[in-house]
């Protein structure tokens, strides 16, 4: 986490700060480095609000899915099995599903195939 809580801060301000002390360089650099800055927090919050969209809209979806796959497997699904289940992007799948279990509706451990139902069987609080 970067400076007031904002990831990537700290490498904007050297970026600025080398880009002003560089002899070769001119203002304009600057702006492409916030442009460039300004780009990847608009593309984080966007990501953000689509697995928060996805998380609302799927959360019992994808409790009764995997209490489905330990029901006829013993073992949980992968992230990847769950992802593609649903719909979800790969690039947002860890996301929604960390969000999953922060907010108690799924668990997972380490271990391979602990995806599971929160204080059901099979699970380890992630």
């Amino acid at each position: 986490m970067g400076a007031a809580g904002r990831p990537g801060l700290p490498r904007h301000r050297l970026a600025v700060h080398l880009t002003a002390q560089s002899p070769g360089w001119v203002a304009p650099a600057i702006d492409v480095f916030e442009t460039g800055w300004r780009e990847q927090q608009q593309a984080r919050e966007e990501a953000a609000a689509t697995a928060r969209t996805a998380v609302d809209r799927d959360a019992e979806r994808a409790k009764a899915y995997v209490a489905g796959v330990w029901e006829r497997t013993g073992a949980g699904p992968t992230w990847t099995e769950l992802g593609d289940a649903l719909g979800w992007a790969p690039a947002l799948r860890e996301r929604i599903i960390r969000t999953l279990a922060r907010e108690g509706v799924l668990s997972y451990s380490p271990e391979p195939r602990s995806l599971a139902v929160a204080g059901g069987a099979g699970g380890v609080e992630g």
